[in-house]
């Protein structure tokens, strides 16, 4: 079912957070259990760290692509998207005008802009996330302003982020050595599920106040629950 109402977008990014915490809860039990050697308790929380960021990486990508879905439902004008939505719908013609060296490829834009604003947009919402298999700080800012969404609260993470879990996430998975304790992955793990709150928070709260449209652009966000 296409998400269409801020209702299904709520109700589809809450299923998506509630397996996510549950899955976590479970392995952050077996973690902290006291009944596994020492040796099995190590290599669980190797493996633990491994498994929260693919909840970090899916998540993600995964609610971010259910707002756009959203975005693209409620079949807007082009003159009404804010700046954001509009690039993500000319990302394509404007990659190709900049590789080209023909003036179609220039014209084709122009047109656009002549003759396709006031047409119902088709925003490609399937393909405009990226997250390169490695959600480093600077590829989640590059996903937060294809949004449209404030940065600001992100930015004090973004060493957590790239040194605490990306980057021992990829030692991990390339066999390499790795000494993470029970208590740094616990920390690790309430930090990354507070950034998915948070995320989650920004996806609701921009889809209630219609932030996708230009007239909204610049209003302040709602608080988060």
């Amino acid at each position: 079912m296409k998400i269409r109402t801020t209702e299904q977008l709520i109700d589809k990014v809450a299923a998506e957070i509630s397996w996510r915490r549950k899955e976590l809860t479970d392995l952050r039990n077996i973690v902290q259990s006291s009944v596994v050697s020492r040796t099995r308790r190590e290599a669980m929380t190797r493996a633990a760290v491994a498994l929260l960021y693919a909840h970090w990486e899916g998540f993600v990508k995964a609610v971010a692509e259910d707002y756009l879905e959203f975005v693209a439902m409620q079949r807007c004008k082009h003159s009404e998207l804010s700046g954001n939505m509009l690039a993500i719908v000319l990302r394509s013609k404007l990659n190709a005008a900049q590789i080209s060296k023909k003036i179609k490829t220039h014209l084709d834009v122009v047109d656009f802009f002549r003759d396709e604003m006031e047409g119902r947009c088709v925003l490609p919402y399937k393909s405009a996330v990226r997250t390169e298999a490695n959600l480093s700080s600077t590829v989640l800012s590059e996903i937060l302003r294809t949004l449209g969404f404030d940065i600001t609260e992100y930015e004090p993470k973004y060493h957590l982020i790239d040194h605490k879990l990306v980057e021992r996430r990829n030692h991990i998975a390339h066999g390499l050595a790795l000494d993470v304790s029970v208590d740094d992955y616990l920390e690790l793990q309430d930090e990354v599920l507070s950034l998915m709150n948070l995320f989650r928070n920004q996806i609701e709260n921009y889809a209630v106040a219609g932030h996708h449209l230009e007239s909204s652009e610049t209003a302040a966000p709602t608080s988060g629950v």
